[in-house]
């Protein structure tokens, strides 16, 4: 039996190259569970609001104001953010405009969740960025996952 050894090395090279090229598109394909980040101050409805995105199969990183949410928003990846409109230190309106103005978050879905019912908020919401404006009055849990399911593809 006679081995070249330049043919082994290339042949070695080869297999190294695609078994590369085969494991980086089975990490494309394996499926990771969305990251949600949940910004409301009101304990009651982040509660629920994470208990619904949870049974729906989304991992849930909560804030509890928006400068709370902007802080998370810049630690790590998000595949969208819901929000509150009305909250302290600052307002769902102004985290959405605040996140719009980063080349990064363009295309970061952003769902306002807030009892302000009338054309005027929702207008002001969808100025700001917001890519869908839920009244809290109207929302039931197939709602927002549907939603969310729509702009997280």
């Amino acid at each position: 039996m006679i081995l070249n050894p330049p043919d082994l090395l290339t042949s070695l090279q080869s297999y190294q190259s695609n078994t590369s090229t085969v494991s980086t598109k089975l990490r494309q394909i394996v499926k990771r569970t969305p990251v949600i980040l949940l910004v409301d101050d009101s304990i009651t409805v982040r509660t629920q609001e994470k208990r619904i995105l949870e049974r729906a199969g989304y991992e849930v990183v909560t804030a509890v104001d928006g400068l709370d949410g902007y802080n998370k928003l810049n630690s790590r990846y998000f595949d969208a953010v819901i929000s509150d409109v009305e909250m302290p230190n600052l307002d769902g309106f102004y985290l959405t405009a605040i996140i719009r103005q980063h080349q990064e978050y363009n295309e970061l879905p952003i769902i306002l969740v807030t009892s302000f019912a009338s054309d005027e908020h929702n207008k002001k919401g969808m100025e700001a960025g917001a890519n869908a404006y839920i009244t809290k009055g109207k929302i039931n849990q197939y709602f927002l996952i549907e939603t969310l399911q729509i702009l997280v593809l």
